[in-house]
């Protein structure tokens, strides 16, 4: 893109980034009176990006940010950009917060909706991605028609730019252009597109996502996936159901938080009707392929209302004859001391739901060594009166002197407590 040659007298310049004089290179890029021994120092900063990690960086990106809004060089900016986006994203986005938050009355006179749009049209694809970013931190509904053919830009940081833009403004017009960006040959806007008809958020806008569910791409996917779960209907249920049985146990998590979004999100009058049809369809699928990412949502999530529907479902889809059962009990178990009381009396629910003698046993060494909060092993208690196994029936009916242990070597401990206590007494 830039066609000029080093001249000899930039030379210097490469040996102080030889010896890391970053604060020497910052200098000549503000002050130099020559534009091309400011271009020179904008390219050679860029480099130093490339090569380690260094304690100036900073300063350096603060150089070249000011370097982009205030030198009166085009040739100069543009290389300040590009040397910028050599430092990754956090630096890039430094240069276009800077610019989106401009006071117009006293930015620089090229430092304006107007005229970023016009850069749009420039020859330097540098500027043509900072301003088709800058547009969209601005938030001006103008710009979208322009915003639209920069989606068909030949350089795929403006197309990538330009998509994430569209999405922030947020309008509706730009649906039919983000949907044809899925298709896009380069995968980075395939993903952009994406993310931005999620964030516009209409149906209209999430139905080019439903195929894109099953693409070859396993982070097109998890876009999709994530995305669907604020569909509003039942519409995408089946591809979510699908995609918990993807390969990636990333994207079967999403799925599963997508599902449970569906009913959080449903009005009041179908909660139970879009509650009823997710756990239907759950308990078709193999219970392998559920409980896991279950499991996980629990976990993980910080969100209440997902961790709520979350430890519903393991009541209401786990088997107690799997080989996830005492994962699932385990993790019952713990939520009933959650800080969230909701979420800790939907435990107890779940696991009287799945009434075993492994359970029982655990609940009673969870209340025999009173492993939770007070209010924990209330509801462990009421769980096992719920339940009433045959094994306590058993043990009543017998009047078995019995102690709940994890292992054997639990047992012989508890029982040589017990008898020096009976020997002192």
């Amino acid at each position: 893109m830039f066609d000029d040659q080093p001249a000899r007298e930039t030379t210097f310049l490469y040996e102080l980034a030889r010896d890391s004089e970053t604060q020497k290179l910052i200098s000549y890029l503000r002050q130099s009176d020559k534009p091309e021994i400011r271009r020179r120092t904008a390219e050679v900063l860029g480099d130093l990006a490339d090569v380690s990690t260094h304690d100036d960086d900073e300063d350096a990106v603060r150089a070249l940010v000011y370097t982009v809004t205030e030198d009166d060089d085009e040739s100069v900016r543009a290389r300040a950009i590009d040397a910028l986006y050599r430092y990754g994203q956090p630096a890039l986005d430094h240069l276009i917060d800077e610019m989106a938050d401009f006071d117009t009355e006293e930015a620089p006179d090229w430092v304006t909706s107007r005229t970023l749009i016009g850069w749009l049209d420039a020859d330097y694809p540098e500027f043509r991605m900072v301003a088709a970013a800058a547009l969209g931190r601005m938030g001006d509904e103008n710009a979208v028609p322009h915003l639209l053919d920069a989606l068909d830009d030949s350089a795929p940081r403006v197309r990538e730019r330009a998509a994430r833009s569209c999405g922030l403004i947020g309008d509706s017009r730009c649906i039919p252009a983000l949907a044809d960006r899925l298709d896009d040959r380069n995968p980075i806007v395939q993903q952009a597109a994406a993310n931005a008809l999620g964030s516009i958020g209409s149906q209209s806008a999430l139905e080019p996502l439903i195929p894109l569910a099953r693409a070859d791409n396993e982070e097109l996917r998890r876009i999709a996936v994530d995305e669907l779960g604020q569909f509003g209907s039942f519409k995408p249920i089946v591809v979510l159901l699908k995609a918990l049985e993807d390969d990636a146990e990333s994207i079967q998590r999403t799925a599963l938080v997508s599902l449970i979004q569906l009913f959080v999100d449903a009005p009041p009058d179908r909660s139970k009707e879009v509650r009823g049809t997710v756990a239907e369809q759950l308990q078709r699928i193999d219970t392998a392929a559920v409980v896991p990412p279950l499991l996980d949502v629990m976990s993980e999530s910080q969100r209440w209302e997902i961790r709520r529907n979350a430890t519903w479902l393991l009541g209401t889809v786990a088997d107690p004859d799997s080989d996830t059962r005492d994962d699932v009990y385990d993790c019952l178990i713990d939520a009933l001391d959650d800080e969230d009381e909701q979420t800790a009396k939907l435990a107890a629910a779940s696991l009287a739901a799945l009434d075993s003698d492994e359970l029982e046993r655990r609940l009673h060494i969870y209340v025999q060594d009173e492993q939770g909060s007070d209010e924990a092993v209330d509801l462990a208690s009421e769980v096992l009166e719920e339940i009433g196994s045959s094994l306590s029936k058993e043990l009543v009916t017998n009047s078995v002197d019995y102690t709940y242990v994890r292992n054997p070597a639990d047992y012989t401990e508890r029982k040589r407590t017990q008898h020096g206590d009976a020997e002192e007494q």
